[in-house]
């Protein structure tokens, strides 16, 4: 019996432990490219024989017993290899058939848009395309990030023309017979390949697959079917909403073709921070400062609040430098509904050169202290 000693991983390019799905996709892959309809280069009979290569390496990589024997020998008779010289028929192997020729079709829709049966195959008529969206910013400030807030916004899009209700013909039925498709909205395109004569059937590009084309344009949109408008809507930016969050407003975007529905409008959100706050999360974090008496015999802080009104803030006596207090729910509302954030204050103690009174005070607490001074 003849035998093929051709390395199959080799030819689809894979490696030994390849999977399934990578011999699959390589095996696409080189079909596309080596298909006799599609090879770019001058020899067709070279393109040819590397087709059948490959679909010889497929063949027997794709099926686990003749990979097994493939691993274990280092090749397979070629009654297993090829079942056209094994005398089975191309179903005949338990589904390889299936597996092998099954991917041709996505062959045939890359090179002709059309089906494998030698019959024809026809795509669907022009689709309804969703609108564009439309993109757009706000800015806010912190209050607004605690509280929440609804802002108005203005700006131009595109709204379907209402004389013509987005056919662009004038009236709305101003039409005639496409002369390309004579009205089907179709073309029939027949390709010969290396498996034979193939008829392709596509959407016709003169009428867009509506069998028709206007006969008059719309005097209002000039045939586009959609007009300009400046256009409102309210939105609402959540509490709690984050520095460069975007939210989407459905259905306020351009007009869509064909009946589609309305694109979205995006809106950006960009938060002004006021200099002394610092956001991080949910917690907002601000600096406060207290000379070196307040920090010894403690005093209180009146905190403004980002939202308006203010806290007051108990420093104990004895407070270090940069103690951080933290005064609970008093930051950013959670964007979900959760509970706030809470306002961290970080103390600052400022010690300045004493006046010669407080020099004196000083030196009076520095002996009842035993305290080291430098006369």
């Amino acid at each position: 019996m003849a035998q093929s000693r051709k390395d199959y991983y080799e030819i689809l390019g894979v490696s030994r432990n390849a999977s399934d799905d990578d011999i699959r996709k390589a095996y696409r892959r080189l079909v596309k490219e080596w298909h006799p309809d599609a090879y770019k280069g001058s020899n067709k009979k070279d393109a040819e024989a590397k087709f059948k290569e490959i679909q010889e390496a497929y063949e027997v990589l794709s099926d686990k017993e003749k990979r097994a024997m493939f691993d274990r020998f280092g090749y397979v008779g070629d009654a297993a290899a090829n079942p056209r010289g094994s005398g089975r028929t191309p179903g005949s192997t338990g589904g390889s058939f299936d597996d092998v020729f099954g991917d041709f079709q996505d062959v045939f829709d890359v090179f002709f848009g059309g089906s494998r049966s030698g019959g024809s195959s026809k795509t669907q008529g022009p689709r309804a395309v969703r609108g564009e969206d439309i993109h757009a910013s706000v800015v806010i400030d912190l209050k607004d990030v605690i509280l929440g807030k609804k802002v108005i916004l203005e700006y131009d899009r595109n709204k379907v023309c209402q004389s013509c209700k987005g056919t662009g013909a004038e009236g709305g039925t101003s039409f005639k017979t496409c002369p390309t498709c004579n009205g089907t909205g179709y073309v029939k395109e027949e390709h010969r390949s290396f498996f034979g004569m193939f008829s392709n059937t596509h959407v016709c590009n003169t009428c867009n697959g509506s069998g028709r084309i206007i006969d008059k344009r719309c005097s209002v949109c000039g045939g586009r079917g959609y007009e300009k408008e400046r256009h409102q809507v309210s939105v609402t930016i959540p509490a709690g909403v984050e520095n460069g969050a975007t939210l989407r407003i459905g259905g306020h975007g351009n007009a869509g073709q064909n009946g589609g529905p309305y694109g979205d409008l995006y809106v950006s959100v960009r938060v002004e921070m006021p200099s002394e706050f610092r956001r991080s999360g949910n917690d907002l974090y601000v600096s406060k400062e207290i000379d070196y008496v307040e920090a010894a015999l403690g005093t209180t802080l009146e905190i403004s609040l980002p939202e308006g009104g203010t806290e007051i803030l108990r420093i104990p006596a004895g407070t270090s430098p940069n103690t951080v207090f933290r005064m609970k729910n008093l930051g950013v509302p959670s964007v979900s509904g959760g509970r706030r954030g809470d306002l961290l204050v970080t103390v600052r103690v400022n010690i300045s050169k004493p006046s010669s009174k407080e020099k004196r005070l000083l030196e009076q607490i520095a002996k009842v202290k035993n305290s080291r001074v430098v006369e």
